[in-house]
């Protein structure tokens, strides 16, 4: 028997290129204008090119370290949640719900404590699936299995599903909500049993609100047209189908276990499946009747109107008749584990309501705007910045006379706002009567925006369903929030609004915040505003009226999530001082936060991660003690950090070299990874224009800067904030719990962050680079292209203007080091071995680009057509819009005759063959394909890069 040959080993080895980094970065005392990652890069490019390596042999190099990143990421999943096992996370709960009873005198004081709750979460579709539905699954598979050998491959493509629209984006969300449903019940049974052991069978009468979940996913329209309010209210009728089926599905499994002997508890069974038959069968009717609206684009609308809201007993808008039903099954099952678990079933359906979720509208405050002077038609109408505005507001919100509407006037409606409000008065009519919907208003600057939407929900009837929630985010709105609300607080129009809701929201985003202003010094302005709103509320006296505060961060460090432990994520977005400015003045507060997208619900990819991510968030919900933390001691010391590193990130994001960097590509880097689409610039604006951050969407901003490998709008400032005053923010650090979990993630961000990567990545665009590659012959058959890349280049700035944004903060990064040695954090000073394979990924990637301008250059030259000429089409693959240059290419230069004369079959012969047909093949087979595969590999390690950064955008 033959021995099997051994396969020859590999080209690239990344250990051995991971220790040429680390030895190339001992170098750089005495050389200090060498860049390892650049280095490395160019050697592979002139392997590439010479043909001593492949692109396959990149391949699976990049794959293995691609591999490996994503298994790093869901091991740190896994420690950020705090998941060991099943048993551990209920006895864990168990202890919690124990010791809030050791606290309590009595049961009803115990059903109190419980009676409201104090956490939330909110799933929302932002565009951030990265990475597709089946490596999320692997992921969480390596998250909750034993720990895996690092080199052991994944064999998933690392990237998005191919189509991202908003029924996958649903899809996602619906599948996340059915195991946030599933952890739920698990932990209401958990409480059940803990409540029944400590009161006995009297607990099984309490409703408690452990948490609630929401989503925004079909009804968030801000930023985007293209959702229909007939697809909205599909997608609700959808979820309130979903949610009776799985009511059936869970009521049955227990149905099961019983006893139906007993002729009341078989009635009492019988009855509830048939309710929810008959519900589960009116839903699917509606469903279909409005499906063929939207199918034949609007006709036939009332018809199907007329079947939603047709009056029989068969729909039903409350969980009552559900719950009813399983109260008289719990009373007459005789054994106490059966009564445990149906009591969870229908805290479950309290909790939840007739749909997956509750439900988040979102719009914004422009087209609140819009639509009162669409209403009103008056002068005042037209700045709602001045006081008349809001005093006429008042007047009409006291005077309105309730109107109601139809599915017709929906149809009719053309303000947004207005249409929204009407959606939630026939939803609250036909769909579900009792379940909160939340109203988001994004970009609030002016208390009369938030008393326009009270006044159109008391139009329409929905002022005790709906919960109006501002957004303050912007600059201006941080530093107005507090106040706009004070004047809200002011009018008693909005005073007896919350009063009837019993609760007052409002929503503060980390995300355009941390744009703007940078992410720390956004915190700490949001922080400050939710500390004055705490005072403001009670100087209201709105007696038991519970604030709301929701949290819309993201889950990455630019957008806000804390790379620590879930407990550290909650606590960096509502510091324990907030939490106890409002437990000090006997204010009830709630907080929610979000979750987005595929990376998010990574949170809750299964039964088991979930029930451990809820149960951390639910225990959130606590009341810290008053631990004294002396960061709020000196208000001027702090206030001055926060002004200082404010004013410096506000400099970044003018800074010329910031914009070039976000320009330099736009998001061409980057997979696209939802449904709503990246705003672009005019085909005519230049990479500096492109890179506009104020004009960019916060996801594609931070995703650009991990890409380049430093995330400025995180870790730059700190040295400038400490300033002269560094020994006293050192020594206040050491004592301090909140600074330091700011400086944590601060630490964490820099271990990752790499100013090498960010000169490597903009290496490309220096014409110098490009004339010395020629100038050496070394590469002789690529001399031509050499001089034509230098020369489109020698007048481009994007090089030299990031290489200034490098030293600017570089200089920053300096003192960050020692403030952070200091604290004795970690902050990749010296990077290991994972930070190096990250520069490796770059330095992969710098290649491919590379040889993406190699190909460019290439291309042949051809007269003007179709608005486009050689010297555009070869800017556009300089910002990697590769796309779109293909498609001219494939479109001006066709390789494949469609002509009659191309086929065979002729009887008059011919010796002369067109030469430009060869030429044609040779274009297509020898610069467009292998630009066009290496343009989808440069992507693919882009989401390698943000596996070590824990999240897209």
């Amino acid at each position: 028997m033959q021995d099997k040959v051994a396969a020859p080993p590999p080209k690239l080895n990344e250990v051995e290129l991971r220790d040429e980094l680390r030895a190339l970065r001992t170098l750089i005392p005495d050389s200090p204008w060498l860049n390892p990652i650049q280095a490395v890069a160019f050697d592979l490019s002139r392997r590439l090119e010479s043909g001593d390596i492949s692109i396959k042999d990149l391949r699976e190099m990049s794959t293995r370290l691609l591999d490996r990143g994503c298994t790093i990421r869901a091991r740190r999943l896994k420690d950020r949640i705090g998941f060991k096992t099943v048993a551990d996370t209920h006895e864990q709960f168990a202890e919690f719900v124990r010791e809030t009873a050791a606290s309590c005198n009595s049961l009803e004081e115990f059903a109190n404590r419980w009676s409201r709750a104090r956490t939330g979460v909110v799933l929302t579709a932002h565009p951030t699936f990265g990475i597709s539905r089946e490596l999320s699954r692997r992921m969480v598979e390596l998250a909750t299995g034993p720990d895996v050998d690092l080199a052991e491959p994944i064999s998933i493509p690392h990237r998005p599903n191919e189509t991202i629209d908003l029924t996958y984006e649903h899809e996602r969300t619906q599948a996340t909500l059915l195991n946030l449903r599933n952890a739920c019940q698990d932990l209401h049974e958990t409480f059940v049993r803990v409540a029944v052991e400590i009161y006995g069978e009297d607990a099984l009468k309490l409703e408690p609100r452990l948490t609630t979940i929401a989503s925004w996913v079909g009804y968030d329209l801000d930023g985007r047209t293209d959702i229909t309010w007939t697809r909205s209210l599909e997608l609700r009728l959808q979820e309130k189908r979903t949610a009776l089926e799985d009511i059936r599905t869970r009521f049955l499994a227990l149905d099961k276990g019983l006893d139906h002997s007993e002729a009341g508890l078989q009635r009492s069974a019988r009855q509830t499946i048939g309710k929810l038959d008959l519900a589960i069968a009116s839903a699917s009717e509606q469903i279909n009747a409005l499906g063929e609206v939207i199918a034949n684009h609007g006709k036939g609308l009332a018809k199907a109107a007329n079947v939603i809201t047709r009056s029989d007993s068969y729909n039903i808008t409350s969980v009552k008749p559900i719950t009813n039903l399983i109260d008289e099954i719990t009373n007459a099952v005789p054994d106490t584990d059966t009564k445990i678990k149906f009591t969870a079933l229908k805290q479950l359906v309290q909790t939840t309501g007739l749909g997956t979720a509750h439900i988040h509208l979102r719009i914004n405050a422009a087209q609140l705007s819009n639509a009162l002077r669409a209403f009103v038609h008056e002068p005042w109408a037209t700045n709602l910045s001045e006081r008349q505005s809001v005093t006429r507001l008042s007047e009409m919100i006291r005077d309105v006379k309730p109107e109601t509407v139809n599915f017709g006037t929906l149809d009719l409606e053309t303000a947004t706002a207005i249409r929204q409000l009407a959606l939630v008065a026939q939803i609250k009519k036909y769909v579900d009567s009792e379940t909160p919907i939340r109203f988001l208003i994004a970009e609030s600057e002016s208390p009369a925006t938030i008393l326009i939407a009270v006044f159109f929900a008391k139009l329409f009837g929905v002022d005790d369903l709906v919960d109006i929630s501002p957004l303050f985010e912007t600059p201006a709105g941080l530093e107005r929030g507090a106040r706009i609300m004070e004047q809200l607080l002011q009018e008693p129009a909005y005073q007896e609004y919350v009063r009837g809701r019993g609760r007052l929201s409002i929503q503060t985003g980390f995300s355009d915040a941390g744009r703007f202003v940078g992410q720390i010094s956004a915190t700490l302005a949001i922080e400050r505003m939710h500390r004055t709103l705490a005072q403001h509320i009670a100087d209201a006296d709105l007696g038991n009226v519970e604030t709301l505060i929701f949290s819309t961060h993201g889950e990455s460090m630019g957008r806000g999530a804390h790379p620590g432990s879930l407990h550290d994520r909650l606590q960096y977005v509502l510091s324990p001082r907030v939490r106890r400015s409002f437990a000090t003045r006997n204010l009830p507060l709630k907080h929610e936060t979000s979750f987005q997208g595929g990376d998010g619900f990574m949170f809750f990819g299964s039964r088991e991660l979930t029930v451990a991510a809820l149960s951390s968030i639910i225990q959130d919900g606590r009341i810290p003690e008053d631990d004294h933390d002396p960061f709020y001691d000196d208000d001027n010391l702090t206030l001055d950090f926060y002004l200082r590193l404010r004013g410096y990130q506000q400099d970044l994001f003018a800074h010329p070299g910031y914009r070039a960097l976000l320009g330099a590509y736009g998001a061409n880097l980057l997979f696209k990874t939802g449904s709503r689409a990246v705003k672009r610039q005019s085909d005519t604006a230049t990479a500096v224009d492109r890179g506009d951050p104020a004009r960019m969407r916060a996801i594609p901003n931070n995703a650009i800067l991990q890409q380049f490998g430093y995330i400025a709008n995180v870790v730059a400032g700190i040295g400038a904030a400490a300033g002269y005053e560094r020994d006293k923010v050192v020594s206040l650090g050491k004592t301090s719990p909140r600074l330091r979990l700011l400086l944590e993630m601060v630490a964490r961000g820099k271990q990752v962050s790499s100013l090498n990567a960010m000169g490597a990545n903009a290496a490309v665009f220096d014409a110098g680079f490009w004339a010395s590659r020629a100038s050496w012959g070394r590469e002789p058959q690529l001399e031509n292209v050499f001089r034509t890349l230098s020369t489109t280049l020698l007048t481009d700035t994007r090089a030299s203007d990031i290489a200034g944004l490098m030293h600017h903060v570089r200089l920053d990064a300096i003192d960050l080091h020692a403030i952070l040695e200091d604290f004795e954090l970690e902050g990749g000073k010296v990077p290991d071995d994972t930070r190096l394979e990250v520069d490796l990924l770059q330095a992969i990637r710098s290649a491919l680009i590379m040889r993406i301008f190699i190909l460019s250059g290439q291309l042949p030259r051809f007269a003007p057509r179709n608005d486009m000429s050689y010297e555009q089409l070869l800017d556009r693959a300089l910002a990697l819009d590769i796309p779109e240059v293909l498609a001219f290419m494939r479109q001006a230069f066709p390789h494949e005759s469609s002509s009659a004369a191309a086929a065979d079959g002729f009887t008059e012969g011919a010796t002369y063959r067109p030469h430009g047909i060869d030429d044609y093949a040779r274009l297509e087979t020898e610069i467009l394909t292998p630009m066009e595969e290496a343009y989808d590999f440069v992507r693919e390690i882009g989401t390698g890069i943000s596996h070590h950064f824990g999240a897209f955008g």
